[in-house]
């Protein structure tokens, strides 16, 4: 892991937030809760706003100076004492060295600055991977709902959550 390093990405990379963005909703559709075709159409200022909003942080996982992950926590918009964990993605050469442990430190740390009194993070049914992850850092299930998902599936969504 001491090669990688995360970092929470500013407004002026946006460009590189939108090539990795859309290269995880292509490579990887059944695992987000947005799809390729919707985000591509995004204009310029779209991709520039979701940088520069003070109630979200994306971060970038670089691996000697090349972006090859991202992940995002959100303030919920119907309660801000909750943060939402969201858009983790990391290429497929980089996966399974325990990386996703970097993810959760930091957007668990920044819903703390934030003031959060809790996180909820949730993930389609059989995505073992994102349970695992959430599991490592004691997030207790707590509910699960069917939904049509972006790429036109109905499934599971589980969802828990973590008290701070």
């Amino acid at each position: 892991m001491e090669k990688y390093e995360l970092r929470r990405l500013e407004i002026g990379e946006w460009q590189e937030y939108k090539k990795i963005r859309l290269e995880a909703l292509f490579s990887t559709p059944e695992v987000f809760g947005s799809n390729y075709q919707k985000e591509a159409g995004y204009s310029d200022a779209e991709w520039i706003a979701l940088l520069d909003n003070p109630k979200c942080a994306m971060f970038g996982l670089y691996n000697q100076g090349i972006l090859v992950g991202l992940t995002g926590v959100v303030l919920d918009r119907a309660d801000e004492s909750n943060a939402i964990l969201i858009a983790s993605f990391i290429q497929e050469s980089h996966r399974g060295q325990g990386l996703s442990r970097l993810f959760y430190e930091a957007r668990i740390a920044w819903a703390r600055e934030q003031g959060c009194l809790q996180i909820t993070v949730s993930h389609r049914v059989g995505n073992d991977a994102s349970k695992a992850a959430n599991q490592s850092f004691h997030f207790k299930y707590t509910q699960s709902r069917d939904v049509v998902w972006p790429d036109g599936v109905e499934a599971e969504e589980l969802i828990y959550v973590l008290h701070l």
